[in-house]
């Protein structure tokens, strides 16, 4: 079966995101695909995530960062909010653990590959998600930092 572009485009940016975290560190404290329990508060079984990067060995902080190949110039100014949403709600279900399980200080970042060209938009999205207390990161700035 073949996959949509948008998946693939998706899967590459994952691949290349995470190869740049050190995939999983040494020590452990840097996990690529961790296994994360989530917080279910109406069911009788336990439910399972996949953090796509997560970081625990930051005294009593833990990180969680999703990443998302979302092109936000390509995305229809009518689906900016839902998209934001299912990507905050994705990453709080997540961090759900650590905060109320864990009672841990938690970090948590969408990583996408470039900021949108509209400063407004930028705006949107950057104030969207810090209402949730996430920060965006803009794949393309970090990476060029690092240089």
């Amino acid at each position: 079966m073949n996959e949509p572009e948008p998946l693939r485009r998706g899967k590459r940016f994952h691949k290349i995101v995470q190869a740049d975290f050190g995939r999983d560190s040494s020590d452990g404290s840097v996990r690529c695909e961790a296994p994360i329990e989530l917080v279910l508060k109406r069911a009788a079984i336990k439910k399972w995530g996949r953090a796509d990067i997560l970081i625990t060995e930051l005294d009593d902080v833990v990180a969680v960062l999703e990443i998302k190949a979302t092109d936000w110039d390509r995305i229809k100014t009518k689906n900016i909010k839902k998209n934001l949403w299912r990507h905050q709600n994705q990453l709080y279900s997540y961090v759900e653990k650590f905060l109320e399980i864990d009672k841990k200080s938690l970090s948590a970042y969408i990583i996408y590959p470039t900021r949108p060209s509209s400063a407004e938009l930028y705006k949107v999205i950057d104030d969207y998600l810090e209402n949730y207390g996430m920060l965006a990161h803009w794949y393309d700035e970090i990476a060029t930092d690092a240089n």
